[in-house]
């Protein structure tokens, strides 16, 4: 009985060993891009860390009238025509 329980334990030692000679290529591409995705998870995950702990902090920072007014600045700060600074802007509306 230990010697077909050996048997049998060198028979899967070796067909793992096979498995991996077999697909060594492949488990590495996973590898490679399984590293890549993580380095892109980290990436978005840091770029957003600020605007959650903004969030956090302030309640009111996603709120439409700060987008609005977020936006007004941004269009204020933006550079402006001769027309623009001679005539002023048009509403759209």
């Amino acid at each position: 009985m230990s010697q077909d329980l050996s048997a049998r334990l060198r028979r899967v030692e070796q067909q793992i060993r096979a498995f991996k000679q077999l697909h060594q290529n492949e488990l590495q591409i996973i590898l490679d891009e399984l590293t890549d995705i993580a380095r892109q998870v980290d990436e978005q995950n840091a770029a957003a860390a600020p605007a959650a702990a903004v969030d956090q902090a302030d309640p009111a920072a996603s709120s439409p009238k700060r987008a609005r007014w977020l936006a007004e600045q941004e269009k204020k700060a933006a550079p402006k025509s001769r027309r623009e600074l001679l005539f002023g802007e048009r509403e759209e509306k």
